[in-house]
């Protein structure tokens, strides 16, 4: 909240990169302005059959309807990239997602997942986000090693590690030097 009298985000366009989403969940169904499925044939089935993806959005974007939860940027708008599956998410799915937030015009990607390499093809359209001036964000893991997963240990992207209540580095999340901040 303290952030906010400076923006809530009024002007962003964030583009998570998950699960898919549940377009009608009230805390987030006002934020969401599109989406596209890159794990099936059907680009227009976003729907989230893990919730990840949803849950993710609403710390993001969460507009407090209803007397609910307010996320970190309230007024933004939300893209979501279904590039995970109940199976995984796989790398040309992820790059695919990001090319497209490229062609979108998004401010920011978040990518609330990782694994321990990077491909090719996600590369290059990293770096292509980057030349593009879209801020990527993606968690640094949930191993608990000092092993920053991809592709937050890709030099481009802001890696986010996790604290808990005492503002300790929490026992689940990774670190090491690709790791950039901390919440």
């Amino acid at each position: 909240p303290g952030a906010w009298t400076t923006t809530k985000g009024e002007t962003a366009r964030v583009m998570v990169l998950d699960t898919g989403l549940d377009k009608d969940h009230v805390a987030v169904r006002s934020r969401f302005e599109k989406g596209r499925n890159f794990t099936t044939s059907n680009p227009d089935d976003i729907t989230d059959n893990v919730g990840h993806g949803t849950h993710v959005s609403g710390t993001i974007l969460a507009d407090g309807a209803n007397g609910g939860l307010v996320g970190v940027a309230p007024a933004a708008k939300l893209l979501m990239g279904k590039v995970c599956s109940e199976a995984g998410c796989s790398s040309i799915a992820i790059a695919s997602g990001i090319n497209w937030a490229i062609e979108e015009h998004v401010d920011v990607v978040n990518m609330s997942l990782g694994g321990s390499f990077i491909s090719n093809g996600e590369v290059q359209a990293l770096q292509r986000a980057e030349q593009a001036g879209v801020m990527v964000v993606a968690a640094s893991g949930n191993g608990g090693t000092a092993n920053v997963s991809y592709p937050a240990a890709y030099a481009t992207v802001l890696a986010v590690g996790a604290v808990d209540s005492t503002l300790t580095k929490a026992d689940f999340s990774q670190w090491g030097p690709h790791l950039a901040v901390m919440g």
